[in-house]
């Protein structure tokens, strides 16, 4: 049922928007209410900008596949920060007081960094899951994304990306 009034919870750890994990049905997110981009239904991607969020799912299955909560993107700035608690390790995170060396005394150091000319993606591998932590090159945090579907465990991608680390990584768990 849906209720644009009900407060949000992402949990890190879970990978969950209010105990909703990834590879859940899509229908268990109805809360949510319709699609704010308006965007063709079958194109996997539910945009909510007024919440800061955006839900990625599997046309065929509708299951869930990924989670990106928006701080501050100015890549897209029709997002406004996450409208919604963040918590990781049972705490409460302050997204906005988020940088690259508090995310590594609590998670220790990402598998990847990739850093360009505007902004710095920590990558954590996970056993079936992925978190792209980008940052602004000022330490600012721009976005988190948790996928179900790692990018990182394409040799393509990390080509690409020039990876240098072991494939896969030490397995560890994201609880």
């Amino acid at each position: 049922m849906e209720d644009p009034s009900r407060s949000l919870t992402f949990d890190l750890d879970e990978c969950s928007l209010n105990h909703v994990r990834l590879g859940e049905p899509l229908e268990r997110l109805s809360f949510l209410g319709p699609d704010e981009s308006h965007a063709d239904f079958q194109d996997g991607v539910l945009v909510y900008r007024t919440r800061g969020l955006a839900v990625r799912y599997s046309p065929k299955t509708r299951t869930l596949l990924e989670y990106r909560v928006v701080c501050n993107d100015p890549i897209d700035m029709g997002f406004r920060s996450f409208f919604g608690t963040t918590v990781a390790k049972g705490q409460r995170l302050e997204l906005p007081n988020l940088s690259p060396e508090s995310l590594a005394r609590v998670y220790g150091e990402p598998f990847w960094r990739d850093c360009d000319d505007e902004e710095v993606i920590l990558f954590y591998e996970f056993i079936g899951l992925e978190w792209q932590v980008e940052f602004s090159l000022s330490g600012n945090l721009r976005c988190i994304t948790v996928t179900s579907e790692p990018i990182m465990a394409s040799e393509d991608q990390r080509l690409a990306y020039g990876v240098s680390a072991v494939w896969p990584p030490v397995s560890r768990t994201s609880t």
